[in-house]
């Protein structure tokens, strides 16, 4: 009964296989699934949304920023301070409306008399009891807005600003770069899978061949028209086909499971392709002149230069001098003196300049550490630029090699059908040997063959250039 069960499982897998609907790609379809399934392009996607929403933080630091502050305190015991009181001496107006000292004035001298302590002996004298003073803090609290604006912050805002922005842009042509990469991928994936395909058809066809002669050469030996040496030749080219065969199909079902990974279906999902390998050039590869200003690498490079200037910019603003303003209104309430207490609400106005005066060359070292940055950046946008160029080149030349080995190929396919023909009908009047013939037969498998490499080959040559000339969309 164990057995039965797994038998049972194992054959509800098979039914489920086989209920599979089979995936029909062609090659634009295949493209916008790789493009969907790509984890590479969704994690490009969300550097994106990164760098937009920094550029849309590092906006805001234009505006004034308002923020709302509270502030509780609470301490249990009070404070107690007390003010001595005692004689004070008294002051009256005098002629020009001003407080002259009342002092006693000796009556012959006019003098002020002075007492024993040194100071002038006054008239009168008013009396200050001693004063208690009780401070506390239970439940203190203030409320308030507050309100901050950059002036002029030596060009520090904007430079960050622009550097998001960079950044920002940096990540779109980053994401286009993604893209294009994914696109060879799925290229590649789809027309190695058409190419198997299309070699497993030959290989049908050549064990098709090499059987039907196994079979007439059988016919031969068992009449003693044919010695047995000609069919264990024939036998074992039938043998070789059909390990080419099987190689083929194992290599058809791998392509096809890498085919559907790259798309992002399961991998044992059934493909149905309706793209063939057409013959020549496709329309409008080679039609555009060559350039690297639509490259995404190329772009990423200029805006790699930018930032390094921004950087600059950057640097130089914590050099120079800044203005800030700030404005607050607030309540405030809890404070008692003497037990009693009264709220103040009130409004306050702050600037802040500050002026850098001198730091030992540090700003105008930072400065010069960034400009070389800069410089080498800009070396190696043009050292880089040339490799582009180079490789648009190369790419250009291999799509006119591919197409030159496709015409050679198919000329060499054509010559090989009429060879085969010819060396048939001559080992069938008995005008040649099997081993001839059995080599016309290998001769036109091979060209097949490599007519089959050669269209796959210009296919993904022109991907590659296209890709190289920032075209591949």
């Amino acid at each position: 009964m164990k057995h039965l069960a797994i038998y049972m499982v194992l054959w509800g897998f098979c039914l489920t296989a086989q209920a599979q609907e089979p995936v029909e790609l062609d090659l634009q379809r295949c493209r916008e699934m790789a493009l969907e399934n790509s984890k590479k392009l969704q994690a490009a996607e969300q550097l994106q949304q990164k760098s937009l929403y920094e550029q849309r933080a590092y906006r805001a630091n234009f505006l004034p920023k308002i923020s709302g502050a509270g502030l509780y305190a609470y301490m249990h015991k009070k404070m107690d301070y007390s003010i001595d009181g005692g004689y004070l001496p008294v002051y009256k107006p005098g002629t020009d409306g001003t407080l002259q000292p009342d002092v006693m004035l000796n009556p012959e001298t006019q003098q002020p008399v002075v007492g024993a302590d040194g100071n002038p002996v006054f008239n009168s004298y008013a009396f200050l009891p001693d004063i208690n003073l009780e401070l506390g803090l239970r439940n203190v609290y203030s409320v308030g807005v507050l309100l901050e604006q950059p002036v002029y912050m030596g060009g520090k805002v904007r430079s960050a600003f622009k550097m998001a922005t960079v950044g920002k842009e940096m990540a779109e042509w980053s994401l286009k770069s993604s893209r294009a990469d994914v696109l060879v991928e799925a290229d590649e994936a789809y027309w190695q899978y058409v190419r198997v395909r299309e070699q497993v058809k030959v290989a049908e066809k050549y064990l098709d061949l090499v059987t039907e002669l196994v079979q007439n050469v059988t016919d031969a030996v068992e009449i003693g028209m044919v010695s047995q040496n000609d069919l264990l030749k024939a036998q074992v080219k039938r043998n070789e086909a059909e390990l080419q065969l099987s190689k083929a199909r194992n290599g058809l079902e791998l392509s096809g499971m890498n085919l559907c990974r790259v798309v992002g279906v399961d991998l044992y999902s059934p493909i149905t392709v309706r793209d063939s390998l057409q013959l020549g050039e496709s329309l409008g590869v080679l039609e555009e002149s060559d350039g690297i200003t639509s490259r995404p690498e190329y772009r990423l490079l200029e805006k790699q230069v930018e930032l390094k200037e921004r950087e600059v910019a950057l640097t130089r603003a914590d050099f120079l001098p800044q203005l800030g303003v700030v404005a607050s209104y607030g309540y405030g309430d809890g404070i008692t003196l003497n037990g009693e207490s009264s709220g103040v609400a009130s409004f306050a106005a702050m600037a802040s300049l500050k002026i850098p005066i001198y730091h030992w060359g540090e700003g105008r070292n930072k400065v010069k550490a960034l400009k070389a940055e800069e410089n080498r950046a800009r070396l190696q946008q043009e050292e880089l630029a040339q490799l582009m160029e180079l490789e648009i080149a190369k790419a250009r030349y291999n799509v006119e090699d591919a197409m030159t080995r496709v015409q050679m190929t198919e000329k060499s396919m054509l010559q090989a059908e009429e060879n085969l023909q010819e060396s048939r009908n001559r080992y069938e009047v008995g005008l040649e040997a099997i081993t001839d013939y059995l080599e016309a037969q290998a001769q036109w498998q091979q060209a097949w063959s490599d007519a089959i490499d050669a269209r796959a080959e210009l296919r993904l040559s022109e991907t590659y250039y296209l890709k190289a000339a920032g075209r591949l969309e």
